[in-house]
């Protein structure tokens, strides 16, 4: 038996990127489809972007993000530590924490921190960040002796056969110990150079498992607009449209 699962993250507010990424799921009708979390931030419609995802009807898990405009805390827990995008990052959650409803806000709190799910006999942890933490970033360079961490007789096993999470932004796929580390990239703000919306499928029969990371347009140019009219960073703007690889002002 195949079983074909959508995974999807880090929306960060972008509409029209998520209507994409949405009508594309849609259509290849997956046996089961789960957003990874950070559903607000950097782009102007987090309320449109929360229920859009809301009326797919996929459970949702709690990113970083939204914890921090769910539960009204001090910052995001990006981790930045350049000053133009520790500023940027302030600008983006000041802003999403003011015009995020009060009802969202409460959808925001009910997102488990974990999903795990059992197909066929192969475990799947879904999270955010890591499987200790929302705000750890598993890069694509992590070691494999960092990620060993999380495998069999690992300090923090995490007893899954197949670990998928967001947070970074970059879509990746490595084997650690026989554990799969899947990386599911960006929905509305990817940072691997490709403007593009992302998504991965994760496809399992019997104990194999394969990983597609599916790149899909969809119209840079609106959600540019409408976050400059929102009154939001230009830096947004060029960010989005370089699939992030413009070089901060500071560092110019």
């Amino acid at each position: 038996m195949t079983t074909r699962i959508a995974l999807f993250s880090d929306i960060h507010a972008n509409l029209p990127a998520m209507e994409a990424v949405g009508a594309h799921i849609a259509a290849a009708r997956y046996d089961a489809v789960y957003c990874l979390g950070d559903l607000g931030g950097y782009a102007a419609q987090p309320n449109e972007t929360q229920e859009y995802i809301a009326a797919m009807g996929c459970p949702v898990i709690l990113g970083n993000y939204d914890e921090g405009v769910g539960f009204g805390k001090d910052d995001c827990g990006c981790s930045y530590i350049k000053p133009f995008d520790i500023r940027m990052s302030e600008a983006s959650f000041q802003w999403t924490l003011a015009h995020t409803t009060d009802a969202n806000k409460a959808h925001l709190q009910e997102f488990p921190r974990e999903i795990r799910l059992d197909v066929g006999g192969v475990r799947v942890l879904l999270c955010h960040g890591s499987p200790r933490s929302t705000v750890e970033y598993l890069f694509e360079n992590r070691s494999d002796g960092f990620l060993r961490q999380f495998a069999p007789g690992g300090k923090d096993d995490a007893s899954a056969d197949i670990i998928c999470f967001g947070h970074t932004h970059v879509p990746f796929h490595r084997t650690v110990d026989g554990v799969h580390f899947v990386n599911t990239g960006s929905v509305g703000r990817p940072k691997d150079g490709d403007a593009r919306a992302g998504y991965t499928v994760l496809t399992i029969t019997g104990s194999d498992t394969t990983v597609e990371v599916v790149r899909v347009p969809y119209p840079i140019e609106l959600a540019c607009e409408r976050l400059i009219a929102a009154g939001l960073p230009a830096y947004f703007a060029d960010y989005l449209s370089t699939g992030g690889t413009v070089t901060p002002p500071e560092e110019g």
